[in-house]
């Protein structure tokens, strides 16, 4: 029987049963590979995820420094869209065979196709995803997404301390003592970034967006959201309602002490770069109260810079009412549901919202419940 990373990792004691729970969760609500959960979560190493993916997919792993400095004449062995396609990149050419870090070395279709395109023998290789995304930015232009840009920063403080600290003790020769390794707490330099973008840009196809939205019945949302197979099918599902039934619709996520955009619709057309949007926790918003409280909003949206830039990342214009709704998985509040209507609209609906937010708690559960059922 296969065993699986987790197996790996279970059995060699260097994660228990809560931190097996807590990155399967972490995977399911934020996506992204187990392995990266498990380094976000901060419970193994990169290094030590390394060689475990290593040994489990029998292929070679490197190292970021590898990664992370490899000449341009192999960059440009394969072009762009081929190593955005199949997140892949070339480290080294020897002979006839490229060595090629890949996002899955057991993709056949992926080694085939590179291995006509580039007329070499490929022979794959492994590295954690959040470096490989590192690289695939460095080298290809690939958009980062701020949760790896995050994770990154912290990998390299936590490795620039340590190696301060390794410093400092052969120069002193003496017993090391205990040294904390703070987190690294996001700054609002976020909010920053945001300031660049003075308005959300919305889709301009709007026949293709209602198209989309157009048949998301309660029933339907109901059905879908039992047979979901992941986290943005989740997502797709609860937008399209919320974009057909409300003026404005939102799904946020909770991380950290930050608050990111996920997904948002106003007047029937998607807000493409709600994505960006990130503001941190330690600041007075409208997201800070229904996230640190695990409370729902049903009101006005209180005049405070940080709901102010909110609002302007999700179209601009101030609504009446708008209702926000924690959604909580194991105790803790990972995503917020937000809605905008007229104030007696949003009223008699707000148990309707109340059961959309349950149904979408129990999706997420079911996709939790199914990678426990391959990972054990």
């Amino acid at each position: 029987m296969a065993i699986t990373l987790l197996d790996m990792l279970l059995a060699a004691g260097l994660i228990n049963r809560e931190q097996f729970e807590e990155a399967l969760l972490n995977r399911v609500v934020y996506g992204g590979k187990i392995g990266t959960s498990l380094i976000e979560l901060g419970f193994v190493s990169e290094e030590v995820l390394a060689k475990f993916l290593s040994k489990k997919l029998a292929v070679p792993y490197v190292s970021p420094e590898q990664l992370l400095a490899i000449p341009s004449d192999i960059i440009s062995i394969i072009p762009r869209d081929l190593a955005l396609k199949y997140r892949a990149i070339p480290i080294s050419l020897e002979k006839r065979r490229l060595n090629l870090v890949m996002a899955d070395p057991a993709d056949l279709t992926a080694i085939d196709e590179i291995g006509f395109i580039t007329g070499f023998i490929v022979k794959p290789m492994v590295a954690p995803e959040v470096r490989l995304v590192q690289a695939l930015g460095k080298y290809y232009q690939m958009e980062i997404d701020h949760r790896f840009q995050l994770i990154i920063e912290r990998i390299d403080k936590r490795k620039a301390e340590l190696s301060h600290i390794q410093q400092l003790e052969s120069v002193e020769a003496v017993e090391p003592s205990p040294v904390a390794i703070e987190e690294v707490v996001p700054s609002a330099h976020t909010i920053e970034q945001g300031k660049k973008y003075e308005e959300a840009e919305i889709v301009t196809e709007e026949e293709t967006w209602v198209e989309r939205i157009g048949h998301y019945s309660i029933d339907y949302v109901s059905k879908s959201l039992a047979k979901a197979q992941d986290r943005e099918e989740i997502a797709e599902i609860i937008i399209g309602y919320l974009g057909q039934e409300f003026e404005r619709g939102a799904l946020f996520q909770v991380k950290r002490g930050m608050v990111t955009g996920w997904k948002a619709v106003y007047r029937q057309l998607e807000v493409t770069d709600f994505p960006r949007f990130s503001i941190p926790m330690n600041q007075p918003s409208v997201l800070k109260t229904v996230a640190e409280g695990a409370v729902f909003h049903l009101g006005p949206i209180p005049e405070t810079p940080l709901n102010q830039l909110m609002l302007e990342w999700m179209g601009g214009g101030r609504p009446d009412t708008a209702v926000l709704l924690p959604l909580v998985i194991m105790g803790r509040v990972v995503n917020i549901l937000y809605a905008e209507a007229e104030e007696k609209e949003l009223s008699s609906r707000f148990v309707e919202l109340q059961k959309l937010l349950t149904k979408t708690v129990l999706a997420f559960e079911i996709l939790i419940f199914r990678d426990k059922i391959l990972m054990i």
